[in-house]
């Protein structure tokens, strides 16, 4: 992974720039890097947005945002120069005269640094407004780099990436068009976690398991997304997702993708990124049948009374998927994933189950296997326990169960998501593209989720209900966890 100090002169371009992701995520990871001095020297952050507000205007909003994060006077005291670094561009994403004024304004800025800056444009805009601003762009030869050797330019495009495979298809080829593959920076933030990239150092930089992650002696992983919050504000985006589109087909594929993803020969970007895409071409691609057995949904009861959602909606709030990997590494280890709302706990982990040896050297009159387990925790805590037995003291012959923890952090953070962007950022100006979704890791995920929401849709799998703060045990009463 790269970890080279960015220090070329760079222009950050955000259209949306006055929306909830630049208030709640980008500005703070924004300043965080400013402060932590990780940005380049040279550096300019244009806000685009319909807004009709002064560049004073901007800054002051942008004040506001970080005094939330500030936890010290010696923070307070950079924030006049970090408000310095923004300026604003108002204009409206279906006018080329706007884009047009950017191209003047960023032509400015060269001037006045006498260089060609490399120029990061970053969409925080609704997905429906891709397409006319990459138009745009195109037509007024914004992303065309000044040389070979001088000017890249970038883009950052935020999930989700289509709602089907067609759709995320027609958005590649219209990428494809304007921009390199390696130019693309399709974010998924759930990379971006440090227990995330944990995962690929506990694995490959230990040999005390790996040579032990295979079907030979691991029974299954289970992979879960609890939440106990729920819709709230978000009703009129997340009915047309789901709970499968919103965290299963990216979040929980990209940590199944750690998960089992083969020994890579280096940590280099290309390496870990067809890893990754290699072991999610190896999913099973469900039968009707097999959905209708290895599929469940349900809904939380007052969902349909959230403003936005269709007062006969379907969307799941919760769902579980059982499957397997068709490789020799993993065939028949099943692997379940689950992610929902409303849910009694908010738990954020992965369990692999080790299988127990047969016969069962277990005490006498015991006849259940005694397993190890590895747990892999974002939430509540962030860490990595290791289960395991040991005698207990005294004179009988008694097995207790022990524990290896590495708490990583036993804390909440301040802000949600905002050390993810703050790397995901760094990462796009060093040009390091490990922890961002490649072309071909998004076709596979859809590959595989594809025929299970389209089922659903068909009503194959029915849709149960649950009370909010239910125990996810409860709700899947009707749903077979082992064959």
């Amino acid at each position: 992974m790269n970890s080279k100090q960015p220090n070329v002169p760079t222009i950050l371009i955000i259209f949306g720039a006055t929306g909830d992701l630049m208030a709640k995520k980008i500005a703070p990871a924004l300043f965080h890097l400013f402060e932590k001095q990780k940005l380049p020297q040279l550096f300019k952050i244009i806000g685009v947005a319909r807004r009709n507000i002064s560049n004073e205007d901007f800054q002051n909003n942008i004040l506001q945002i970080i005094t939330q994060h500030l936890d010290s006077q010696r923070e307070r005291n950079k924030l006049s120069s970090f408000l310095q670094l923004f300026s604003y561009s108002q204009g409206k994403f279906e006018n080329k005269s706007d884009y047009q004024q950017l191209a003047t304004t960023l032509g400015q800025i060269d001037g006045y640094w006498q260089v060609c800056s490399n120029k990061l444009f970053y969409l925080a805009v609704p997905p429906q407004y891709y397409e006319t601003i990459f138009k745009n762009l195109a037509a007024t030869e914004l992303t065309k780099p000044c040389s070979e050797e001088e000017g890249w330019t970038r883009v950052l495009v935020e999930k989700p990436f289509g709602k089907d495979l067609k759709t995320s298809q027609d958005l590649d080829k219209l990428l494809a068009t304007l921009f390199k593959e390696e130019q693309i920076y399709r974010i998924d933030h759930y990379l971006a976690k440090e227990m995330l990239q944990n995962i690929l150092v506990f694995r490959f930089s230990n040999n005390l398991f790996e040579t032990n992650w295979n079907n030979q002696s691991i029974e299954k992983i289970e992979i879960k997304l609890w939440e106990t919050i729920g819709v709230e504000d978000r009703g009129s985006f997340y009915d047309g997702i789901g709970a499968l589109r919103d965290v299963g087909q990216n979040h929980l594929l990209q940590i199944l993708a750690l998960m089992t993803m083969e020994h890579p020969v280096s940590f280099e970007v290309e390496v870990i990124r067809k890893n990754r895409s290699g072991t999610l071409k190896q999913l099973s691609t469900f039968s009707k049948k097999e959905i209708i057995s290895s599929t469940f949904r349900a809904q939380y009861e007052g969902y349909r009374s959230i403003q936005g959602v269709d007062k006969n909606s379907a969307t799941e709030t919760y769902f579980k998927i059982k499957t397997n990997l068709h490789s020799p590494r993993w065939l028949g280890v099943p692997i379940v994933m689950e992610g929902g709302k409303r849910l009694h706990e908010a738990r954020k982990e992965v369990i692999v189950t080790f299988k127990h040896p047969t016969p069962c050297l277990c005490p006498p009159g015991i006849t259940e296997h005694y397993k190890n387990q590895v747990v892999f925790s974002l939430e509540p805590k962030e860490g990595i326990t290791i289960l395991f037995w040991s005698k207990k003291e005294g004179l009988e012959f008694e097995i207790d169960e022990r524990t290896f923890d590495f708490l990583y952090r036993n804390k909440e953070k301040k802000s949600q998501y905002v050390e993810e962007y703050e790397k995901l950022l760094l990462d796009c100006i060093v040009g390091d593209q490990t922890l961002f979704v490649s072309t071909e890791e998004v076709k596979q995920m859809w590959q595989f989720i594809d025929p299970v929401v389209k089922a659903w849709e068909q009503n194959l799998v029915p849709l149960k209900n649950y009370q909010p703060d239910t125990d996810r045990a409860i709700i899947e009463s009707a749903f077979i966890e082992e064959d």
